[in-house]
């Protein structure tokens, strides 16, 4: 549930019953065994409407819930009030299958050659079929008196409140890179890729608090774009949402062609030499992208939307 890979036969009964190797209890939490995470839905509607009134929740149109790490022999997760190391996506009455879907998501983006935040999937009350998502926070580092980094979303770097996360360009977007960023270059170029890789996988949630820039180290005041977070295939979860970005660009933000993104590129300072390659270099990703959701957790009818929505976009930008 954290690597994707086998669990296999020889594995100890802990690794079986939890889904997790031991390896990757290790590296993800920095403890010898899978942390307790005991979460009722009752708790999880408790501390929501108790986050909601004062204002605590991680901003998102899921579910998400903090959670803070207690080492030690018995490692637990704990719920809290407060942004703090670990963030909870649990399963959601409106939408099926949420969790996974942003996991196979974050596969895919990480496959394409893309760094992401740490991310997996954890059973609760150790049930095979109550799957949540959980990832690690980026800004903070260590468990035991965490060294902050400083990280600053678009909308923050816009001077814009929340809730005018959707309203904006991704043409403004390269401009705050441009502005910002301690290596322009590099990010204007990861930030394009992210762009064709939301519309193939049909992300079509990449809005300002979805991109952010991240201090190099604490203290420095040198910033560059972070590694991906909340990547979530919108529209396979909602078929029927008609928009293939949650900004604009070139004006737009459905009925995207290969055209657009060529224009959007210059428009940013790309060439078009460059722009091909990573056009071509996405392109070069949909055999593993489809793989990836053939193997994936989802049903069946989620896999046959992801797969066919996968190769109707490459179409898109195969075409010229």
């Amino acid at each position: 549930l954290c690597c994707s890979k086998p669990i296999e036969p020889s594995a100890s009964e802990e690794e079986r019953f939890t889904g997790w190797h031991r390896s990757c209890v290790r590296r993800f939490f920095g403890t010898h065994k899978l942390p307790e995470i005991d979460i009722t839905e009752e708790k999880l509607l408790e501390l929501a409407k108790e986050s909601v009134n004062r204002g605590l929740t991680v901003p998102g149109v899921q579910k998400k819930i903090s959670l803070h790490l207690t080492a030690g022999v018995n490692p637990r997760l704990t719920l809290v009030n407060y942004p703090t190391g670990f963030i909870l996506k649990p399963q959601t009455a409106e939408y099926e299958n949420l969790p996974e879907c942003e996991y196979l998501a974050m596969q895919m983006v990480e496959a394409a050659g893309i760094t992401t935040v740490p991310y997996a999937l954890i059973r609760l009350h150790g049930q095979e079929t109550n799957l949540a998502y959980i990832t690690r926070r980026i800004d903070r580092i260590g468990n035991k008196n965490p060294e902050m980094l400083a990280m600053e979303d678009f909308c923050q770097l816009d001077g814009r409140l929340t809730q005018d996360k959707y309203r904006g360009s991704y043409e403004r977007c390269a401009k705050i890179i441009q502005r910002y960023s301690d290596r322009p270059g590099i990010d204007l170029t990861d930030f394009y890729y992210r762009l064709l890789l939301s519309f193939v996988i049909g992300n079509s949630d990449l809005h300002l608090k979805n991109l952010s820039l991240i201090e190099t180290d604490p203290g420095s005041q040198k910033y560059v774009l972070s590694r991906v977070y909340d990547f979530l295939p919108v529209n396979v979860v909602l078929p029927e949402d008609e928009d293939e970005f949650a900004l604009t660009m070139c004006g737009k933000n459905r009925r995207i062609r290969r055209g657009d993104f060529v224009k959007f590129a210059l428009n940013i300072g790309i060439s078009e030499k460059v722009a091909a390659a990573l056009i071509g270099q996405c392109i070069g990703n949909e055999k593993t992208l489809i793989f990836l959701a053939e193997r994936s957790l989802l049903p069946a009818n989620m896999k046959t939307t992801f797969i066919n929505l996968i190769s109707d976009r490459m179409a898109v930008l195969k075409s010229v």
